[in-house]
């Protein structure tokens, strides 16, 4: 699965969807109001046999910004990974200084 793929199944879920940040660029506007959700590329996970990759697997992140718990979001989320057969590990994270709940979604495409 390529991030674009990705990006499509996130899509899905009708929450709006973006890589790494919302930028506060006037051309393409300013973040939408919450929940939104961006996603990124953080480390590879490679497996290796004889001294080689022999399988490649990208480490990605899927964090969901909400104003408050919403399970909606969430089982949004959740449904739209789930259907795609993406397997996640979940942690959710209160942002003090954003006033925000983070649920991050750790998956490998």
């Amino acid at each position: 699965m390529t991030l674009e793929d990705l990006k499509t199944v996130l899509d899905g879920t009708g929450i709006p969807v973006t890589y790494r940040c919302w930028t506060q660029n006037p051309e393409k506007g300013l973040p939408p109001p919450l929940p939104w959700i961006c996603y990124l590329e953080t480390r590879p996970n490679n497996f290796s046999a004889d001294g080689v990759v022999y399988a490649a697997a990208r480490g990605v992140q899927v964090e969901l910004y909400t104003a408050e718990k919403d399970l909606a979001s969430e089982t949004a989320v959740e449904a739209a990974l789930t259907a795609a057969g993406i397997f996640y590990q979940k942690e959710e994270i209160w942002l003090e200084s954003e006033q925000a709940y983070e649920i991050l979604y750790e998956i490998e495409v």
